[in-house]
């Protein structure tokens, strides 16, 4: 198994209705073809992804490197939330996303630390001069 220290949250810089009546299964598979076919990475870049209704879906296996924030894959864990476009960097959590999402995302952090010796919990603006995740993790954590 990789070592996993950290985590790193991004948006799907989608709109709030986007997929709304679809699964996070579903959703899973729409970045995945995103990822696959519009960008030519092996799969899916983040190994979660959490609805707006707040289901999670998993997306690229835990035990492989993800593509979400390039010089950090290797050692990190990606979560996506639904949502986030036209977000900024110094919004806070709920003006782009829903109570069900944090409930969510609090939740799978909890569970990711249980199973991982995760050190820290950053946002993708921390490592990119971007407004994902639309909020800042630091003071929301």
């Amino acid at each position: 198994m990789r070592k996993i220290n950290g985590v790193i949250i991004h948006s799907t810089a989608t709109n709030p209705s986007w997929y709304a009546d679809r699964s996070a299964e579903d959703v899973v598979e729409e970045i995945r073809r995103w990822h696959m076919t519009e960008r030519g990475w092996s799969d899916i870049g983040y190994h979660a992804v959490i609805h707006r209704n707040g289901d999670i879906a998993m997306g690229r296996p835990i035990e492989n490197p993800g593509a979400h924030t390039r010089g950090f894959n290797k050692s990190t864990l990606g979560v996506a939330l639904v949502g986030g476009r036209g977000g900024c960097k110094d919004d806070e959590f709920l003006d782009n996303y829903t109570e069900a999402q944090q409930t969510s995302l609090r939740q799978l952090l909890a569970n990711w630390h249980e199973d991982y010796p995760i050190e820290w919990v950053k946002g993708h603006n921390d490592f990119a001069n971007k407004a994902c995740p639309c909020f800042w993790v630091e003071s929301w954590y």
